[in-house]
């Protein structure tokens, strides 16, 4: 059984190689991503976001050490995408090999604008 730090590995380095089909094959028939745009349910549904998204140069994520707690990972990461910086923390659960989810939650300056109102401080 591959270890789930080696599959987060390998999804990282097809991402920055801009290779979306190694990218797929990572990801378990039956997976679901969640990302702020909605949930994609299928390795199909998935694989379209991907080939729409991923290429080479177009992304270059920089991963924090992972929390490891079994088959579930945890990461932050800052993301240089299309010239823009974002920060992300990326939640994996890998089962026998492949990714059986992944949730993406990104927190930009606009987000934090939802804190305004518990600070006082304007974004």
């Amino acid at each position: 059984m591959t270890h789930a730090s080696a599959v987060v590995d390998a999804y990282f380095a097809a991402v920055v190689a801009g290779d979306p089909e190694a990218v797929v094959d990572l990801f378990a028939p039956d997976a679901v991503l969640q990302n702020a745009a909605g949930t994609l349910n299928g390795r199909e549904a998935i694989a379209a976001m991907y080939r729409a998204g991923v290429a080479p140069g177009a992304m270059k994520p920089s991963p924090r050490p992972y929390v490891v707690n079994g088959d579930t990972m945890a990461v932050e990461i800052d993301l240089s995408a299309n010239g823009k910086a974002v920060a992300l923390a990326d939640f994996f659960t890998v089962r026998e090999g492949k990714i059986q989810r992944l949730a993406i939650y990104s927190l930009t300056p606009a987000d934090a604008r939802f804190f305004d109102d518990k600070t006082g401080e304007q974004s």
